[in-house]
């Protein structure tokens, strides 16, 4: 029953993990446009340029004068920001929906369990570190494999 119980509460706990991951947000090691290695520290910044090149794409293929391609630009640039607004209250209900999920698991757990699931939690994340602070970041959703293997 322990053991059932211990791997069911593993299970849901990386699973947060994998949504986050899934979610598309750029985690410490991704190097892309937005990232901090790119020198912006803008996520939305891909946006931006991909809109910039999806209005020149337009302009040539539709022959659009200036105003007609500034007007697409902003109702571009809007149609990011939605996008990205939506994709923060999601995170924000998964990190909810996590937290309440734990709490109801913590409640239902002896003194003793809590304590295991509480030291247990605090080695995945010393390990976690471990790796982060060796520039491994394979295994936890932050460079999706490349850590220090992409030469």
């Amino acid at each position: 029953m322990k053991k059932t119980l211990l791997i069911a509460l593993v299970l849901l706990l990386t699973s947060g993990m994998a949504i986050a991951q899934q979610s598309g947000g750029q985690g410490p090691g991704q190097v892309g446009p937005g990232s901090a290695q790119d020198g912006t520290n803008n996520p939305g910044n891909f946006q931006s340029r991909n809109s910039v090149s999806r209005v020149e794409r337009l302009t040539e293929r539709l022959g659009l004068d200036e105003a007609q391609a500034a007007e697409i630009a902003l109702i571009l640039e809007d149609a990011a920001l939605i996008r990205n607004q939506e994709r923060e209250r999601s995170r924000a209900i998964a990190m909810e929906n996590r937290e309440a999920t734990h709490a109801q698991i913590m409640a239902m757990l002896s003194p003793e369990q809590q304590a295991l699931l509480q030291e247990q939690t605090r080695q995945r994340d010393q390990l976690r570190q471990t790796l982060e602070d060796m520039g491994a970041d394979r295994g936890f959703g932050h460079g999706h494999g490349r850590g220090d293997c992409d030469g």
